[in-house]
């Protein structure tokens, strides 16, 4: 988590540190957990992550349910996901945009830090 502390710091990024015991919700899926048990939420110059509560309810509507857990969004249109359960090739994270008309594609990173970086790089 200090990678991800030192890239929020370098990005000028509002963030909360949890300050209580880390969320049990059996919601989060094992690539994202980490990050709640350091972190309540996340302002980026060019998104946010959401707190988990937000997370949870943004999860639970279609089409994310049952497959993808709803972590934060850009400034635009496209929501950031994490994919539940394991995969066979390690890749957890992608977004999607609800206005292109398409489906939710396949993960194309394997954590957190590296979605993140390759998303700031795309709205520079």
């Amino acid at each position: 988590m200090n990678r991800l502390v030192q890239y929020f710091d370098e990005v000028n990024a509002q963030y909360v540190i949890h300050n209580q015991t880390a969320p049990k919700n059996e919601e989060i899926p094992a690539a994202m957990r980490e990050f709640y048990q350091t972190f309540e939420c996340v302002d980026l110059p060019y998104g946010r992550i959401y707190d988990v509560d937000t997370a949870c309810r943004q999860s639970q509507r279609a089409p994310f349910s049952p497959d993808w857990f709803v972590f934060g969004q850009d400034n635009y249109f496209c929501f950031w996901l994490c994919r539940r359960g394991e995969t066979d090739d390690g890749l957890y994270f992608t977004y999607w945009d609800h206005e292109s008309g398409t489906g939710i594609e396949e993960p194309v990173w394997a954590d957190l830090f590296s979605f993140l970086r390759e998303v700031q790089e795309e709205n520079q």
